[in-house]
């Protein structure tokens, strides 16, 4: 399946995984059935009201989206003549997502890592040096390659948004397993994609491996004790419950990306 196919049917998955907690909760308020017993009416009017009402609902929060802001991460802008290499291997990949170059920033820290946030509503990609250091000129390619898919894929919006749909829903148990699948579920995509575009899903899992190898000594980092809710990190904290967690276990990525790897290599 291409990219574009592939995100189709996960932008189209998040939609309706979103909506559902609205339509319940309201449903639940309005103590109506959904299908009424007397008329068979496919849409009996108190279920035009609930529709109309979710998707006012839905259009308060997009709005609200613009201005919601949930992390604080403050990484240095560079230029190309820094790091030309790193920016070279950007605007190719940029070019054939077909998308604008982002802003670059690099972060001051000794953990191995990438991830991207939302600056002045512009996105930035950034890097720490550790992970240039660490990853051969593939490696590297391909973490670029996924970062700058989850610009592309709007997923920061995404979350974004499924941050607001759990605080104003928070009260139904549905949203609280919803949000984190669906940015679970982004990153498989993005994993995908970068696999695509790259042509080495066996050079990203090695990347993760690199990262997490690396990772493993340290403990009390920015990385792992607070991880903004809307920041999409390479490399992240999981929650012990599964379940729960915005960030698929590296175990089960690198398999995905290892089962990738064997069909392209066929």
């Amino acid at each position: 399946m291409n990219p574009d196919k592939r995100k189709f049917c996960y932008d189209f998955k998040a939609v309706i995984l979103l909506t559902i907690p609205i339509l319940i909760t309201l449903y639940k308020l309005s103590g109506q059935e959904l299908i009424a017993e007397k008329d068979f009416e496919i849409f009996p009017g108190y279920l035009k009201i609930l529709l109309l009402t979710a998707g006012t609902i839905v259009g308060i929060l997009f709005f609200l989206m613009k201005y919601a802001k949930f992390n604080d991460m403050t990484a240095k802008i560079t230029s190309r003549m820094e790091f030309p290499e790193v920016f070279t291997i950007i605007e190719n990949l940029s070019k054939k997502l077909k998308m604008e170059v982002p802003e670059v920033g690099f972060l001051e820290s000794s953990i191995p890592n990438a991830f991207v946030y939302k600056r002045n509503k512009k996105p930035v990609l950034v890097l720490t040096i550790p992970l240039i250091e660490i990853l051969d000129n593939k490696e590297l390619e391909t973490v670029l390659a996924h970062e700058l898919t989850h610009i592309k894929n709007c997923d920061l919006e995404i979350r974004k948004f499924g941050l607001l749909i759990r605080f104003a829903f928070f009260l139904n148990p549905l949203v609280h397993l919803i949000e984190p699948f669906i940015s679970r579920s982004r990153e498989y995509l993005a994993d995908e994609t970068a696999a695509w575009i790259t042509g080495a899903p066996g050079k990203l899992a090695s990347a993760l491996l690199k990262v997490e190898d690396y990772t493993s000594s340290y403990h009390n980092t920015k990385f792992s004790t607070s991880t903004p809710p809307d920041v999409f990190f390479f490399e992240c904290y999981q929650c012990s419950y599964y379940i729960f967690s915005r960030c698929p276990s590296t175990e089960s990525r690198i398999k995905r990306l290892m089962s990738l790897n064997s069909r392209t290599s066929q």
